[in-house]
């Protein structure tokens, strides 16, 4: 299927309650806003249940030991993915309604499992037509060891854009808190599923302890180009074949299978990390979203004063790019 380039305007664009002409975003280093037509945005602080979220999906589904490579299999149930508001809507700090920290919270099962399953957790965007866009979740994650906590776009384990962190590989003392960014690739299903020698595999350390608050992980991916970051930081850029070329879905998970080469664990005890929201600005795959964006970016009122700004924020005034 072919797709076209975001559309790439010359001005810069400004946050204003009219989205009808799209959503603007610099990208890297580019002087030049990208217009994107589609727009999730949660607010998971103050949500009080997620399945009211229709934008998302929990998951419920198994993985043994064997397809997951690791010595234990997978439980992913819906019960692991649970809300925990704030219940003064107007508040963006505090404790939840059930205590600690507030947001939709995915908990990995402590302790030996007895059936040899690992009770995990995953949630995943409704919609599967995401293509080129800015995709950002702020999360706080667990320093309890042994778990793998994600947020990624995927279309198949070839056409996937990965951001891990490995709370084993968390160390305080040293101020160390790496980060994994994976290009999965038809090179890497054929190593074994391992990207490290393929050239789209870097490991950054996070300039912050993302274990004692909430920090924003963002993925921007336009054709050809793939740039992590945290905080607005970039910490690696990529640009190779590897790169999709087809529409996906984003997922946030955390999981343990004891594989002692990536997740170890599972944790000693129960492990959690919170989710106080994801924001995506992205064309959608779909010809007819595509046509009737280009048909409106024509008429005469989409200026610079009816294009939105992409926003990275927790609460609802502070706005940037």
């Amino acid at each position: 299927m072919k797709f076209t380039l975001p559309i790439v305007l010359s001005f810069a664009a400004y946050a204003t309650a009219d989205c009808e002409c799209g959503y603007s975003s610099s990208i890297g280093d580019s002087v030049k806003p990208y217009i994107f037509t589609d727009i999730i945005e949660s607010d998971f602080l103050h949500i009080s249940n997620i399945t009211l979220d229709t934008d998302w999906r929990r998951q419920q589904f198994s993985v043994s030991a064997a397809a997951g490579r690791g010595p234990y299999g997978m439980d992913y149930s819906i019960e692991q993915v649970v809300s925990n508001p704030i219940l003064d809507e107007h508040s963006w700090s505090g404790n939840g309604e059930f205590g600690a920290d507030p947001g939709v919270q995915l908990t990995v099962g402590g302790g030996n499992p007895t059936n040899g399953f690992v009770q995990t957790a995953e949630m995943d965007s409704a919609r599967e037509d995401l293509l080129w866009g800015t995709y950002r979740a702020a999360m706080k994650l667990t320093l309890t060891p042994g778990t793998c906590s994600a947020f990624f776009w995927y279309f198949n384990d070839s056409q996937e854009i990965d951001m891990e962190f490995l709370s084993s590989q968390f160390n305080v003392e040293n101020n160390t808190f790496p980060v994994n960014l994976v290009l999965q690739s038809v090179q890497s299903v054929q190593a074994g599923y391992n990207a490290v020698g393929t050239g789209n595999y870097v490991v950054a350390n996070l300039p912050f302890n993302p274990t004692t608050g909430y920090h924003e992980y963002r993925i921007d991916f336009i054709p050809g180009n793939v740039i992590f970051y945290a905080d607005g930081q970039i910490l690696a850029k990529m640009n190779s074949t590897a790169v999709p070329t087809s529409p996906g879905h984003m997922i946030i998970t955390q999981w343990s299978n004891g594989n002692p080469l990536w997740s170890s664990g599972p944790p000693s005890h129960d492990a959690v990390i919170s989710v106080s929201y994801v924001k995506a600005y992205f064309n959608s795959s779909d010809p007819m979203r595509e046509a009737a964006l280009k048909k409106t970016l024509q008429r005469p009122r989409c200026c610079k004063r009816h294009m939105c700004h992409s926003r990275s924020n927790v609460g609802p005034e502070s706005r940037s790019d």
